[in-house]
């Protein structure tokens, strides 16, 4: 997913249409902790070369299956997305921070791509079907509603004698 500033100008109408599937190396998600893995990426759209400007501009439709952590057990979880974005390349220097400066001629997608991927994980996921929560010595996940039931239940040992105490009339 690079094409140079020739490539661009002898393209009809100076716009190229793609859509092809990347595959991500796990060494790529060796040091992070939110994501685990990609599948299936598929990303598809045209970049079109505006000489007057000397910017590209990329139309992006990006989707395809992330391998995210349960917020839970921290087992694998697959987690489908799908986002569509617009990005502006300038083969000049730019002072605007929302326009991806253009080293040598070449016009590379690939890491912007991977930026809008991340930008699509999920703070919190948990495994669809889970009934049986993490637990050790001494300690265990409960669900927020049990939580709030036993939080009810007990009464604090210092208000406890306030029970026996009857306002008489």
């Amino acid at each position: 997913m690079k094409w140079s500033r020739a490539q661009l100008l002898q393209a009809e109408n100076c716009t190229i249409y793609f859509d092809e599937t990347i595959d991500f190396g796990p060494e790529i998600f060796a040091k992070m902790n939110q994501i685990r893995g990609l599948q299936d990426v598929t990303v598809s759209g045209n970049v079109h070369y505006d000489t007057a400007s000397e910017r590209v501009f990329a139309d992006l439709d990006i989707e395809g299956v992330m391998i995210v952590p349960c917020s839970i057990t921290l087992e694998d979880v697959e987690y489908d997305f799908h986002t569509k974005s617009l990005e502006v390349f300038s083969f000049d220097k730019v002072d605007d921070e929302d326009v991806h400066e253009v080293k040598g001629d070449v016009v590379e997608l690939l890491p912007v791509v991977f930026q809008l991927i991340l930008m699509e994980v999920p703070l919190k996921v948990v495994k669809k079907g889970l009934k049986q929560y993490p637990k050790g010595d001494g300690w265990e996940v409960v669900k927020e509603e049990d939580y709030k039931k036993s939080e009810k239940k007990d009464i604090d040992p210092r208000l406890a004698k306030l029970k026996e105490f009857k306002v008489e009339d």
